[in-house]
């Protein structure tokens, strides 16, 4: 049975989820999709790499876009830290855990170590700060596309939920849902926050590490609805792939596209706030699909399947079909 158990006094401050880098095959095609479709804003390029934001963005960039031949892939994932002594403590807690930890540079972005907790987990770049530009929010004559705002969190998928799960709950990270196996308790997937909404990092029980998707907030539905349109309009129809629909609590309407290189991005509305420390997770089994989707049809099959992912790392452990197998259970469940 799980049981959340938050460390209050976490080793290192992380503020938020800060920045994904993909890896894609055409950057030309790429920024037609991410500026016209989804409309974000180009902060840099710098030969064969991008860097973006959304329009409520002011630090540099939320996206980094970097054309490779060795296939579609993530690199990592990017979380904040308040200030770089955060830094030193993270590479101490994770080197004494078990994990790797490696300061690194990076253009536009201030001091920057790569971590992992060891096989099994994401690659997380942690950053201490990034230069500033002005935000785009008011400037309408700039605004494209969906108008993205700000990116919101990630869902990857990992082979051990639970202690994957245990390991960042230990770097103060919140959850603020779950949802267990009816038959076994064990936990199958979870939401984290570290800001003041409900999710930084949500992670399923799947072979992994694999990076589902990167979420971004976008103002309205009609924003949803433009980027689809001019998806299509682009040739990228498509790749709108699931939705608009709902997810359960926290205000969950949601599309999902897929870029040129089939990596998937979330646009949801704003979420509702999690932040006072006696707010409790909302809880799940596997047979309360009506909870996690209240109304309309399942996910397209390659949705369940299809994932980033992360560059030089084998997925290990768990099982995709496992994953999938719950979904389908859960679904039939809700509707007997």
């Amino acid at each position: 049975m799980f049981v959340p158990d938050v460390a209050s006094n976490p080793p290192f401050d992380i503020t938020r989820a800060s920045h994904v880098r993909y890896r894609v095959a055409d950057l030309d095609e790429s920024l037609r999709f991410y500026t016209e479709v989804l409309g974000f804003v180009v902060s840099d390029r710098e030969g064969d790499v991008a860097y973006l934001r959304g329009i409520e963005e002011a630090c540099h960039h939320s996206v980094v876009l970097t054309r490779s031949s060795a296939g579609p892939a993530a690199e990592c994932i990017g979380m904040r830290v308040r200030s770089e002594a955060d830094l030193y403590r993270a590479r101490d807690h994770f080197l004494t855990e078990g994990g790797t930890a490696e300061f690194i540079d990076r253009p536009f972005q201030g001091p920057t170590l790569l971590t992992t907790f060891g096989e099994g987990t994401p690659p997380v770049e942690l950053v201490a700060g990034m230069p500033i530009l002005p935000r785009l929010l008011n400037n309408f004559p700039a605004q494209k596309g969906g108008r993205v705002l700000r990116l919101d969190h990630y869902q990857c998928v990992v082979p051990d939920v639970q202690r994957t799960a245990g390991q960042f709950m230990a770097l103060g990270f919140r959850p603020s849902k779950y949802t267990t196996d009816a038959e076994t308790g064990k936990l199958l997937a979870i939401f984290l926050a570290r800001k003041n909404n409900p999710h930084d990092l949500v992670m399923a029980q799947a072979a992994g590490p694999r990076l589902h998707h990167s979420a971004y907030v976008v103002s309205d539905f009609q924003a949803m609805f433009r980027a689809a349109d001019i998806a299509g309009n682009l040739g990228y129809g498509r790749q709108v792939e699931h939705g608009p629909g709902r997810h359960g609590p926290p205000n969950g309407p949601f599309l999902y596209f897929r870029d040129p290189d089939g990596h998937r991005i979330e646009f949801i509305l704003p979420p509702m706030q999690f932040m006072d420390p006696e707010d409790r997770p909302n809880t799940w089994d596997s047979t309360q699909a009506v909870s996690l989707v209240p109304w309309g049809g399942g996910p397209p099959q390659r949705w369940r399947e299809e994932m980033t992912p992360f560059a030089g790392i084998e997925s290990a452990g768990g099982s995709l079909a496992r994953w999938t197998s719950l979904t389908d259970k859960s679904a039939e469940a809700s509707a007997n």
